[in-house]
Order: structure tokens, then sequence, then C-alpha cells
């Protein structure tokens, strides 16, 4: 009985193509060989079987013997998935020696950071960082420019020629002075502000989150006193617990956490209130499975983290559905 190492590829193809074929002089040019070549290794194959695979006379093939019927037909999905083997191997290895390069906005926190550099552990992808931006309008230009293949930005994102998927979102917190009225209470609401001087940077927030707190806050009939006279969030912070100026300010927990307090405290707004929403932004003409996969990724890692976080999710981000960014056509 003949063993498998007695096989190959070639064998294969030839018993495949002939049997389609019929003819020897046609299977050769096919497979660009020698008439002699398909027909010495016919021949091999079934003197290894010792078994017909073909009815023949005289060098003409006139059918297909029943065994050669099951034996074509084995061999048949063994080169198909041969095929599949190395086109998903290719696949692979396009897929994992692509660096995507990212760009962001400073205001993104180090948790969703981490979840991006943890897929090149966990996903074996490579990813680059571009220097933080000032503006998600920085980052988002980066990534239509060319220079970033994905942009980590404040959510919702507006911008055209850009898909767009919802991460996560986080509570923001309102710094409180010593000896504020509320510094005792478990959360604070937009309304509670009606008096209050907000301290904080130019870059301190994105557009679109601070469009949405000066909206709110109008719907409670007042338009907070904003005052720009820090260079950072760590500074405003730095402004309320040292009593330097009177007022509060409103940070993210990435930067309460970063900095530590002495006098003043950090209480949370009301659920539903205020958050800070996080996205991703690609290009709509980048159809890469490389991006595809890196796409998915962060979406199927920042929805756990979100419940773990204990929010409500927002009704735009119900759902975690699976990518489907095929082009168009």
């Amino acid at each position: 009985m003949a063993t498998i190492n007695q096989l190959d590829v070639l064998d294969l193809q030839c018993i495949v193509v002939l049997a389609e074929t019929l003819n020897f002089t046609e299977t050769a040019r096919r497979l660009h060989m020698t008439q002699p070549g398909v027909t010495a290794r016919i021949n091999k194959v079934e003197k290894n079987h010792d078994y017909r695979l073909f009815d023949r006379s005289k060098g003409v093939v006139r059918a297909i013997t029943p065994v050669g019927f099951v034996f074509v037909e084995e061999a048949k999905q063994i080169l198909e998935n041969l095929h599949r083997l190395i086109a998903r191997s290719d696949a692979a290895h396009r897929a994992f020696s692509e660096r995507l390069s990212v760009s962001r906005s400073h205001h993104v926190d180090l948790q969703l950071l981490s979840i991006v550099v943890a897929a090149q552990a966990v996903e074996g992808m490579r990813i680059s960082f571009r220097s933080p931006c000032n503006s998600d309008e920085e980052a988002i230009a980066m990534l239509l420019n060319g220079k970033a293949d994905v942009a980590l930005v404040a959510w919702p994102i507006t911008e055209p020629y850009v898909t767009s998927f919802h991460l996560t979102r986080d509570t923001l917190l309102a710094v409180l002075p010593e000896n504020h009225p509320l510094r005792d209470r478990a959360e604070v609401h937009l309304a509670d502000l009606r008096n209050e001087q907000v301290i904080g940077s130019k870059y301190q927030f994105p557009k679109t989150l601070k469009d949405a707190f000066l909206a709110k806050c109008k719907a409670h009939g007042f338009t907070p006193e904003c005052l720009h006279i820090s260079a950072s969030p760590a500074e405003s912070i730095h402004l309320v617990d040292g009593g330097v100026r009177p007022g509060i300010t409103i940070v993210t927990k990435q930067y309460a956490k970063e900095v530590a307090l002495t006098k003043a405290v950090c209480i949370p707004f009301s659920d539903g209130e205020i958050a800070y929403e996080y996205g991703v932004a690609c290009r709509q003409s980048d159809h890469r499975p490389v991006l595809n996969n890196f796409l998915q990724y962060l979406v199927d890692r920042c929805r756990p983290v979100e419940n773990l976080r204990g929010r409500r999710k927002p009704k735009s981000a119900q759902a975690a559905p699976k990518l489907n960014r095929k082009p168009a056509g």
C-alpha cells in the first residue's frame, strides 16, 4: 500500500486536470509540463496504489475508473484546502506586517490608550502613535491628510469622509475647593453650577463636549462663567486645590487620578447629565483588513470596559455590532 509520502501536490494536480480533460496533451499544456512528464506521474501513482485511476488504451484516456472518481474528488478537496491555507497565511502576514499609525487628541485617557497598546501583544498588530494633538480637529486633519490611519477623539465625530465608531464614556468630575457647600454631596448636578466660575484651559475639553455642556446649562436657565486662565487641566486643578482663584473646575477621572489633592475634592456629575465620550475614526476609503481587524478589536474591548465602569450606555452605543466596512460596489 502506498503512503502519503509518495504523493505530492503536482501528482494531485495532474490527476485532477486529466480527469477534466481526458487528454494528456491538454493536461500537459495547462500545467506547463511535457506530456511524458504527466504520463510518468499518473503511472507512478497508479503503480504505487496498485489500481487504475483511468481506463486507458495506447495512451488514450477512455474514462475515469470508479476508484478514480473517489480519488479525484478527494484530490480536489486537498488542493482547495491548500489554496485556502496559502491565501489565509498570506493575508495574515500582510495584516500583521502592516503598521497602523494612530493620531489622538490629548484628551484621550490612559485606559483607552492601554487597550490600543495591548493590540500589539494580544493581536500581534503593529501600532505607532503620533504625538498628541491639541484638539480633535487636529487629530482628524492628520487622518484625512494620510499622516495617520486611525484617530482617537471625542464622540460624536461628524467630519465628512470619515467612518467612526463609539468606544466608551466616562463621567466627568467637579473639583470643588475647601469649604465649598457642595463638597459633601455624593454627586452634583449641572443646575448646581448656576453661580459658579468654571476654571479651565483653552483645550481642556473638545468642542463637542463644550458645546454640549453650554447647551445643557442653558436648558437649566443660565450660562456658566468660564475662565480660560490655565495652561492644562492639571493646572486648573491646582488653582482650585490651592485656593488661588475662586471657582471650580471640571476634569475627567484620569486627570483627577494624576493630581494629588490637598484640600479640594472631586464629586461626579449625576449619571446621564454630562460625560466624556470617546470614539475612533478612519478614512471612509480605507478598507484594509488590518484596519478592519483593529477597529473590531477596539469595539469589542471597549464595550466591556464601559460595562465595568457601571455607566449607562447612550442610545447611540447600545450594541457592539460586528463591523461591516466593505467598499461600495
